[in-house]
């Protein structure tokens, strides 16, 4: 079904030997908005790559892994889509976002955006 719908969107799964789904350069500025008990943060980041699976970012903010976030990417019409997403990875400033819930909307305009947009190659580092 996975396969179907990415291949519906124009957009590659990897196999399961490297990513998800493929990454595409895309750069720009996005909110990432969070709870902490009962405080709640927003924070800027700059997005460096994104897929139909998640979102790679520097953020100057300590983020946990795992965390839940709303990321506010500027995406389509609106220019403003809000996904849900959990911080999945996590180097430096340098941050992996992992969508939790996309509509079909937010794939659409994902596409939309990365159209035309040349994959970045996968490079499989050993730990």
């Amino acid at each position: 079904m996975i396969g179907a719908v990415s291949r519906t969107l124009g957009i590659g799964l990897m196999n399961l030997d490297s990513r998800i789904a493929a990454r595409y350069m895309f750069e720009s500025r996005i909110l990432i908005r969070f709870c902490r008990g009962t405080q709640k943060f927003v924070v800027q980041g700059w997005a460096r790559d994104l897929s139909e699976s998640g979102l790679g970012a520097f953020v100057a903010e300590n983020l946990v892994l795992g965390e839940l976030v709303t990321l506010q990417i500027p995406l389509g019409i609106s220019g403003k889509e809000v996904i849900a997403a959990k911080v999945s990875r996590r180097l430096g400033t340098q941050y992996g976002f992992q969508f939790t819930a996309l509509s079909a909307e937010q794939r659409a305009a994902i596409h939309e955006a990365l159209k035309g947009q040349t994959a970045i190659p996968y490079c499989h580092r050993s730990t």
